[in-house]
């Protein structure tokens, strides 16, 4: 099924530098605390991301690589001393370097709480039989190894992208890395489904005679390597040295005192805990480390304002701080509030503008039809998808992109007593772990039409409101493909999490969709005939 999708964007190493410096001065004059951390971890991310950006385009990194280096020890002091002594800051480096380069947005601190701080803690945990020599692999990878290379005071680590098939990576890496009596520290988050880039470090190094048992693994969790593992992996993996650095609830729990974690039974679902907060009962949502955190509180204190969410208190190093809503319930089966949910899309629509590169072209979005339909379907009805073909230039140049809520289910709202609606998780699916991102405001009335079940009536009237609320035209063909997209995107992630009944019922609408799309383009032909 195709779901995911990588995000990335390119950026200017002078610009991108200029920023740091301006972190750096501002976090010079901030008082000890948590705050002054998490600027400073901000600024850690933002330096391993340039860094990752400037080795993937070849350029040369010495220089970064020291500066990162050097930024990560002053976090670990900070984080030993529980934040209250960082020590010298570095200098910021001067590179010239006219052309932009392609910075990925590393997916462990944007959405599965991978903090450097537990990497911190696994280094010390190791066993080493030898000076370390530590690898990160890109893109993450830059960042977390130079903190456990800081940590274990080791050479500034080497970082390495690996290529090939996703489930059988490659590397390569300088020959003159391999020495006999180091032993090696291989750092990335995961593993995934095949492990294989930690498998491609450790090929590398096992094919140039360095043994398993000078060989150990810094992984974000404990878990074994996932169903698309080689048999070879999985035997190295079950034996050698591995030290997960998995999240820490004390580090909430020191603030918000005893912490209980809160699923809503979900596939999918971000880390979010139910704490205390000056007496008060609140919720604590992973947002995202750095400046996605940032960015998220900032929409989530405009979308209360306007009235539709519940109030953010402020962000703690990457968790969103929100008041719980004692008195808040689901809406029972029959209830459609057509009206305030048109006037919730209609303000994010103006509230919140995306670039074009912010989301998944409608090229895209039909290539992802075609296979998850055919997946599941099978061929002969994926192939009804191509009609959409001949349409899509004329439609790409009708689409204007908004931060789209992307997850408009019934169970994503709340009614409080006064009858005032509330949604809730409205910062995080515009830029979540999959190829959707940032669409037109139809995308969000598809959701919402098949989410609710809308009948033709209803779907016209909620249509109009969202125009009214919006001041802008929903329209009718790009919201009749983004129907399609949506039901084949939600069949994906059904099928991928193994929930048979959802899968089973977005499939429907997608053939139904599939149908109707046959039976308009068959009434225009028999019109110009």
């Amino acid at each position: 099924m195709l779901v995911y999708g990588d995000r990335s964007e390119f950026a200017a190493p002078a610009e991108r530098l200029d920023q740091l410096r301006e972190q750096l001065a501002q976090i010079a004059g901030m008082p000890p605390g948590i705050g002054r951390h998490a600027k400073l971890v901000c600024a850690l991310i933002g330096a391993g991301q340039l860094l990752q950006g400037l080795a993937d385009g070849g350029a040369s990194t010495d220089e970064l690589s020291r500066f990162l280096y050097a930024l990560a020890k002053a976090a670990v002091r900070s984080s030993d001393s529980r934040f209250n002594y960082t020590g010298e800051l570095p200098a910021v480096p001067s590179i010239r370097m006219e052309s932009e380069v392609e910075i990925r947005l590393p997916e462990g601190f944007a959405f599965y709480a991978v903090y450097p701080e537990s990497y911190i803690g696994s280094a010390r945990k190791l066993r080493l039989s030898g000076p370390p020599r530590v690898i990160g692999i890109r893109s993450i990878g830059t960042t977390l190894g130079a903190v456990v290379a800081a940590v274990l005071q080791a050479p500034v680590p080497v970082t390495v992208r690996p290529f090939g098939d996703p489930f059988s990576r490659q590397v390569e890496l300088p020959p003159e890395l391999i020495e006999m009596d180091v032993h090696y520290v291989v750092v990335d988050e995961g593993p995934g489904l095949s492990g294989s880039s930690f498998g491609a470090v450790a090929d590398w190094l096992e094919d140039r005679g360095v043994p398993l048992d000078r060989i150990a693994f810094l992984p974000s969790h404990s878990g074994d390597l996932g169903p698309q593992a080689s048999g070879r992996h999985r035997e190295r993996w079950a034996h050698a040295q591995r030290v997960a650095a998995e999240f820490d609830e004390r580090f909430l729990s020191d603030r918000f005192g005893h912490i209980d974690a809160f699923s809503t039974g979900e596939s999918w679902e971000r880390l979010k805990y139910v704490g205390m907060h000056e007496g008060r009962r609140v919720l604590l949502k992973f947002a995202g480390l750095g400046a996605i955190g940032e960015r998220k509180l900032a929409m989530a204190r405009a979308l209360h304002a306007a009235g539709f969410t519940a109030e953010p208190l402020e962000l703690v190093h990457g968790f969103l701080v929100e008041r719980w809503c004692e008195d808040a319930h689901a809406l029972n089966p029959r209830d459609k509030p057509i009206e305030q949910i048109a006037a919730y899309i209609g303000a994010r629509a103006r509230l919140f503008p995306a670039r074009e590169s912010e989301g998944a072209s409608l090229g895209l979005l039909l290539d992802m039809c075609r296979r998850n339909l055919s997946l599941a379907l099978g061929d002969q009805t994926a192939s009804a998808s191509v009609a959409w073909r001949a349409q899509l230039d004329g439609l790409s140049r009708r689409v204007v992109r908004v931060r789209t809520d992307n997850k408009l289910d019934r169970h994503e709202w709340l009614r409080l007593p006064s009858g005032r609606l509330l949604k809730t998780d409205a910062v995080d699916h515009h830029c979540a772990h999959d190829l959707i991102g940032c669409q037109d405001l139809a995308w969000d009335v598809a959701g919402v039409i098949v989410e609710f079940d809308l009948s033709h009536a209803e779907a016209a009237h909620f249509m109009r409101a969202t125009e009214r609320a919006a001041g802008q035209h929903v329209d009718r063909e790009l919201l009749a493909f983004y129907r399609l997209a949506y039901c084949c995107f939600r069949l994906g992630r059904a099928s991928l999490a193994g929930e048979r009944q959802e899968a089973d019922r977005y499939a429907a609408a997608a053939r139904c969709e599939l149908h109707q799309h046959v039976c308009r383009e068959t009434r225009q032909d028999s019109l110009v005939g």
